[in-house]
């Protein structure tokens, strides 16, 4: 990381990103913000930024709307080319207001098909289509992603050829699939390899982690998972780990709260399930130890709620990890 983005990032908030390639066809909404939003400010400290970035958009946990953090989505940006991780619901505004081009999209990767990973996929990819998003970008994910992107073209067919015959536009057609089944290579063009590892988060399997190793540095995702030996493994050195956290102190008082409110579940079963997928963050800094990477961004944080500080998070991680400690908020950039 630079200087300038490790002294943000040690208040838990790094700026937006944007390689001056990967900026363009949404640079001008985007510019209209106040130009003290993190989204304005990030493209202002990020404008003219080298090297592979990792700008996280969206950094709450489950599919839950109206937070201040979205749901999980993410864009890596190379040489002018984006790689978007996860399409939780927020993912095409957030990338709008980051002022990323929606014509810079090469890939688009899926950890798992739960709603707060997959929901705006769908939609990304149509608007994405009528801003200006190549026919040729390409979607990994386990299956049954090839029938879902299927579906969804088919589903949308009369909207794409209104706004097609109205626009003069080239008709868009269900876009590359490649689905992913097993650990190992997943893809590797002119800027990145991707590998893909298992984690575990029962009962939805296949659920994958990845890493990108661009020329200039490697970024690993945790996708959602309890704390394994593959993780681990696929971070091995990398120079950022995006990983999975829970505060449970803060959980269980949430969960009550939201129970007392007329929410239909049951503590028990929900903190059950909870324990059984998820990493609490404490053992997220023994992951990343373990891994030895050089920086641990905590995200796809649960509960997603302000009232838990960064430094909170921070010090449950530094217990069992002595790198630097990222707290994602949206339009974090690393």
């Amino acid at each position: 990381m630079t200087e300038a983005s490790s002294k943000f990032s040690r208040r838990g908030f790094i700026a937006s990103l944007a390689a001056t390639p990967a900026l363009g066809a949404t640079t001008a909404p985007a510019l209209a913000q106040d130009a003290t939003s993190p989204a304005a400010t990030a493209q202002a400290v990020l404008k003219d930024a080298k090297g592979a970035k990792l700008v996280l958009l969206g950094t709450g946990a489950g599919p839950v709307p109206g937070r201040t953090r979205r749901m999980t989505s993410h864009a890596l940006v190379s040489n002018g080319a984006i790689y978007v991780v996860d399409c939780g619901l927020g993912l095409t505004d957030r990338f709008a207001e980051a002022g990323l081009s929606f014509n810079a999209v090469r890939g688009v990767y899926i950890t798992h098909h739960h709603f707060d990973h997959n929901v705006e996929y769908g939609p990304f990819l149509a608007i994405g289509w009528v801003q200006g998003m190549p026919l040729s970008v390409r979607a990994y994910g386990p299956p049954p992603l090839k029938q879902m992107t299927d579906d969804y073209f088919r589903s949308m067919r009369t909207t794409f050829d209104f706004w097609a015959e109205d626009m003069k536009m080239k008709p868009a057609e269900t876009i590359a699939v490649t689905e992913v089944v097993q650990p190992g290579p997943v893809m590797q063009d002119d800027n990145v390899k991707v590998t893909a590892a298992l984690v575990n988060h029962p009962p939805v399997k296949p659920a994958f982690a990845y890493r990108f190793d661009f020329h200039d540095r490697s970024i690993a995702f945790s996708g959602d998972t309890t704390p394994v030996e593959a993780v681990a493994q696929l971070a091995k050195g990398a120079d950022v780990l995006v990983h999975e956290a829970m505060y449970l102190p803060a959980l269980v008082d949430y969960l009550h709260a939201q129970i007392a409110k007329g929410r239909p579940v049951k503590f028990d079963a929900f903190m059950a399930h909870m324990n059984a997928d998820h990493s609490p963050a404490e053992e997220v800094g023994r992951i990343a130890q373990e891994a030895g990477v050089k920086t641990l961004v905590l995200s796809h944080l649960t509960p997603a709620i302000d009232s838990i500080s960064d430094d909170t998070w921070r010090a449950a991680a530094a217990k069992n990890f002595q790198g630097e400690i990222v707290v994602a908020h949206d339009f974090t950039v690393v």
